[in-house]
């Protein structure tokens, strides 16, 4: 038993006799300032256990006299009955508090994912067609069947199309890029419908293939993309595809003199309708980056749960030494040297498995490992200052913190905001959220017009971690001064 131990229990046995409870709550700020390096995690902990030795060295003959053996009894016992009732009162009332944290905590999750078909339409897509082409124009054959496709029943709440006049290549594969729209299926020249008419009646070798073309980048949600974006594409590929061969080429066809049809005979224009070329601008060539991207996110918070566990004790020994105020400095800077160490571990397994941090910036590394570190300090401190509120008041909260952490940050994280309800823009917000941004940037040189934000709101939650956690540490000493105080006067 160590003296800062005795001391807490003497302590509290003394203010009982001298102050009543409400003059606890009427303390000035340096006598709590005090209790900050007196009442810590690990000495409260232990507090009782020094208590209970203490008082059997005392009372040891006495309680040998007045110990017996419980009668043991079976459940069902008449003699049970009282215990049996306060049992069942318990039980009750711990699986009551379990179903309302699953009902309130899990239905986040679920909620994200609730009716999400009816808001796929929320992922634009891009429709680029020839100026002046509309869906009722057949002016226009190849527009007017892109547009048609993606206007039918089967198609048109697959995605958000959204059609635009002709513009160049670049400039629809930077908006895609700029993550503007979610993809684009574009034709490749202002008269792509007259170069296949002109192709058709002079009996001209055409490649077709060249028309209408697709752009998408799966490295901006590999999960949501792969999901969503690319099945709806490649069916509105297919549906082009088939107003082609079915209504646009025999209406064509009709028009052509018997010469021009005889000349098409021996050339591919007539085998080989129009199609929609996808390219896949920033693929997942190595699908071991779902590890760092998405689970090992979530491994993230939780190992920042047990850093606050496994250095109490070290906490404890720093506070039997440290003043009030340097303990509290000693709290903010050991919690950044273990994020920071921690997190190097967590990089140095991603590199392990030979991960290619390099493909935006050289030297990847380092700035996976400071992305890394950001995250962890930013929920750790997060997960300190809840654990030592939940700690103080009721220990089995900080699992039931955990679960709603977790699940608060990953619910719209993993895929589209969009396609979730308003209510998850909140996701925006969260470490998670934006450091599964900058790690996308990082290994798949994704678009970085928001690394200022994505930056600033990690450092922004690591800022307000910092300034709560002097105020969490004083509640914590006080509300189990308090606590402690009590149950010393009640056992007098």
């Amino acid at each position: 038993m160590t003296s800062s131990e005795t001391s807490l229990g003497n302590d509290a046995t003394d203010d009982a006799n001298q102050k009543e409870p409400q003059e606890f709550r009427q303390e000035n700020s340096d006598s709590l300032m005090r209790m900050v390096t007196q009442y810590t995690e690990y000495s409260v902990s232990h507090v009782n256990e020094a208590n209970m030795n203490n008082q059997e060295r005392e009372n040891d003959e006495k309680m040998a006299k007045e110990q017996q053996e419980p009668v043991k009894t079976g459940f069902l016992s008449k003699k049970y009955a009282q215990q049996r009732r306060k049992f069942f009162k318990q039980y009750i009332i711990i699986i009551v508090v379990l179903w309302t944290f699953i009902l309130c905590v899990f239905s986040i999750y679920w909620g994200s994912l609730y009716n999400r078909g009816t808001r796929l339409v929320n992922l634009k897509v891009l429709l680029v067609v020839e100026d002046g082409a509309s869906i009722d124009n057949s002016d226009y054959p190849v527009s007017q069947a892109l547009l048609r496709a993606a206007e039918s029943p089967q198609l048109k709440r697959l995605l958000g199309w959204t059609p635009r006049n002709y513009t160049d290549d670049d400039w629809v594969i930077n908006e895609v890029r700029k993550q503007k729209y979610w993809g684009a299926i574009y034709v490749t020249s202002n008269n792509v419908s007259q170069q296949l008419v002109q192709a058709l009646e002079n009996g001209q070798d055409f490649n077709t293939s060249t028309l209408v073309n697709g752009y998408y980048e799966s490295g901006r949600d590999p999960i949501g993309v792969s999901t969503y974006v690319e099945p709806s594409l490649l069916k509105l590929a297919i549906g082009f595809s088939d107003i082609m061969q079915q209504e646009v080429y025999p209406s064509l066809l009709s028009q052509l003199t018997s010469e021009q049809f005889a000349r098409l005979q021996n050339i591919t224009t007539l085998s080989s309708t129009p199609e929609i070329t996808l390219r896949d601008g920033v693929p997942m060539t190595d699908y071991t980056i779902i590890a760092p991207v998405q689970v090992g996110l979530i491994y993230i918070v939780i190992l920042t749960f047990f850093q606050v566990m496994w250095f109490q004790r070290i906490n404890q020994e720093a506070a039997e030494t440290l003043k009030p105020v340097s303990y509290i400095i000693y709290r903010m800077v050991i919690a950044q040297v273990n994020y920071l160490l921690i997190s190097l571990g967590y990089s140095c397994l991603n590199a392990a498995f030979q991960i290619n941090f390099n493909n935006a910036w050289k030297g990847g590394f380092g700035v996976y490992w400071m992305i890394s570190y950001l995250t962890m300090s930013a929920v750790g401190g997060a997960n300190e200052n809840i654990a030592l509120i939940c700690f103080a008041v009721l220990p089995p909260l900080m699992g039931f913190w955990l679960v709603l952490f977790v699940v608060c940050n990953i619910s719209a994280t993993f895929s589209p905001v969009e396609v979730c309800p308003k209510l998850f823009r909140f996701t925006y917000a969260m470490p998670i959220k934006n450091s599964y941004e900058l790690m996308k940037v990082l290994l798949f040189d994704t678009y970085r017009g928001h690394l200022g934000r994505n930056f600033g709101i990690l450092v922004a939650w690591i800022v307000l971690n910092n300034i709560l956690l002097p105020f969490c540490l004083m509640f914590f000493s006080w509300y189990m001064k308090r606590k402690l105080t009590k149950a010393a006067k009640s056992s007098h």
